[in-house]
């Protein structure tokens, strides 16, 4: 008996969420959703007093429901969170092809929108749903931010949140278009809003990542004007990869193995590290190196390079950093326009501009001496 009186309510639940979802809350009877469930009005009333408790009701149920089905999704045996984060919207985009769009439309979404200012039992029901919802996708979020030593004014939530608030304004913007399309695009916007988020843009055409380290919560720093310096023919010894947009995350862990032999490098000179990009048309090479003073008995896997002598606008880095993408993107969107020069970025494949973390830069806080070498003509 308990069995059959659960099964049934479990029905009425099940039609409250294809019908509300079709004709919101507002327009539902609760003839309706006997009718779609199968049941009568007389077993309605047996498990709910009124449309308001079975919406409150169905919306803790869509929340068990959704909750299973990511909860179960490949992407989350993913082991890094920032996938996770990402491959999160790809699952979101994928099931939107083919379907009606009161299939992939929210049902707390849909409700709340009706009634946030007549029904505050049914509008913290949403609340209770929608944010529960953000707080899985908080959990990836936070432990992306600490594995890629993210330190911000925003937190994993407020981020979680923001997701949650584009993916309903996607559906909106479906059900206003009559198609899944629209709500597609939006989802590719917000994955590359994220992707910017962990993974900064640097000067010219090519990114790449900073060292990220926790440590001291960076500060607001006006550009300061750079001072000018001819270079010298450096040779830079250490490890090298080769990153494109979708790889490019990858260059903190070889930060993390390049440190293993500082101080260690047969003729290294002084423990001044630099970080050189090496602008291609298909990428970016990244390499992680300090100057030696020949190429004899380095560690293997080892890369060198000889830096061009080049006339170099250099700029210092203030607060943490984390925060160095800033300082590019100001000498690149501030400086540059306002200034005579250009971007000397030479042949593809050649060293371009370069980062200078010196003797006083502290891995352990992320912050000191750094500075930004940007070629000009």
């Amino acid at each position: 008996m308990i069995d059959s009186r659960h099964e049934s309510k479990t029905k009425f639940l099940d039609a409250a969420m294809r019908v509300i979802r079709v004709k919101g809350y507002t327009a539902t009877r609760i003839e309706d959703v006997c009718e779609e469930a199968g049941l009568t009005k007389g077993s309605f009333f047996h498990h709910f007093k009124s449309k308001e408790e079975l919406a409150t009701a169905a919306a803790d149920h869509w929340s068990e429901i959704t909750g299973g089905v990511f909860a179960s999704a490949p992407y989350r045996e993913l082991p890094d969170p920032l996938d996770r984060v990402l491959a999160y919207l790809d699952f979101r985009k994928a099931i939107l092809p083919g379907r009606p769009l009161s299939d992939f439309t929210c049902l707390v979404g849909t409700m709340v929108q009706e009634v946030y200012d007549t029904n505050p039992s049914i509008r913290e029901a949403c609340d209770r749903s929608i944010s529960g919802h953000a707080a899985t996708v908080e959990a990836d979020i936070a432990d992306a931010m600490q594995k890629y030593g993210i330190v911000a004014e925003w937190t994993a939530q407020s981020l979680a949140l923001y997701m949650q608030a584009t993916l309903q304004g996607a559906f909106i913007l479906a059900k206003a278009k009559g198609g899944p399309e629209i709500a597609a695009a939006c989802i590719d916007h917000l994955h590359r809003y994220i992707e910017m988020l962990f993974l900064n843009p640097i000067p010219g055409e090519h990114f790449m990542t900073e060292v990220r380290q926790q440590g001291v919560k960076p500060g607001s720093e006006e550009l300061e004007a750079p001072r000018f310096e001819d270079g010298r023919p450096m040779l830079l010894a250490g490890l090298r990869g080769e990153y494109t947009m979708a790889t490019m995350r990858e260059i903190p862990a070889l930060w993390q193995r390049f440190a293993a032999y500082l101080g260690k490098i047969p003729g290294q000179v002084r423990r001044v590290a630099y970080g050189v990009c090496f602008p291609s048309s298909e990428g970016f090479g990244y390499m992680a190196g300090v100057e030696v003073r020949s190429a004899e008995g380095l560690p293997e896997g080892f890369s060198v390079v000889t830096m061009p002598v080049e006339r170099y606008a250099v700029f210092k880095h203030r607060g943490h950093v984390s925060k160095l993408s800033e300082t590019c993107r100001a000498i690149e969107h501030e400086w540059l326009p306002r200034s005579q020069h250009s971007f000397a970025l030479g042949t593809p494949g050649a060293p371009g501009f370069f980062e200078r973390y010196g003797e006083s830069f502290d891995p352990e806080v992320g912050a000191g001496d750094v500075e930004v070498w940007v070629p000009i003509r």
